[in-house]
């Protein structure tokens, strides 16, 4: 990894990646209806043996959220490795991938077998500062490109790539 930190400036960015399986159907949602709820249903056990890989979180449709009174409206089923700070999206996602690729294999079968589809999810938070001298904002955003290796790695586990990505600012 290079070392493309964002240590050096007083604008941050950190990132995190996941891998995540959910069911392969349409909804209507968000928000979703009960039949939505009924189709998107999995059991995160079965995900887990049949890709030989322990999740960093998952639970069940129905289960409570920690700290409320409500229950998940549908099953979850994510691996994903530790927030770091890094403006570089794509040595993230290939930090996932080596993570992953071993176990290409299970997750192709859970795919198949249970009626998933298999994706990434890249979580972008980008703090900017204010400039004191004129009070303007600074924002320095993450670089997100990928080189044909890592498409065509991509591409090999059949997973699609999401961005979602947050700017915090100061008051």
């Amino acid at each position: 990894m290079t070392d493309n930190r964002c240590s050096d400036f007083p604008a941050d960015c950190v990132q995190r990646a996941y891998l995540y399986l959910v069911r392969n159907v349409e909804v209507t949602g968000p928000p979703f209806t009960p039949s939505d709820a009924a189709l998107m249903a999995f059991n995160p056990d079965e995900v887990t043996r049949l890709i030989g890989l322990q999740p960093t979180e998952a639970w069940y449709s129905g289960d409570p959220v920690p700290g409320t009174s409500r229950s998940r409206r549908f099953s979850s089923w994510t691996y994903g490795l530790p927030e770091v700070r890094n403006y570089i999206t794509e040595e993230v996602v290939v930090s996932l991938l080596e993570a992953i690729e071993p176990y290409a294999g299970g997750i192709d079968t859970a795919c198949r077998t249970l009626g998933m589809r298999a994706g990434i999810m890249v979580v972008i938070t980008m703090h900017g500062d204010r400039n004191t001298a004129d009070g303007g904002l600074h924002v320095s955003t993450a670089a997100i490109t990928y080189t044909l290796q890592t498409l065509r790695r991509l591409a090999k586990l059949g997973v699609s790539v999401e961005h979602d990505q947050y700017v915090l600012l100061p008051d």
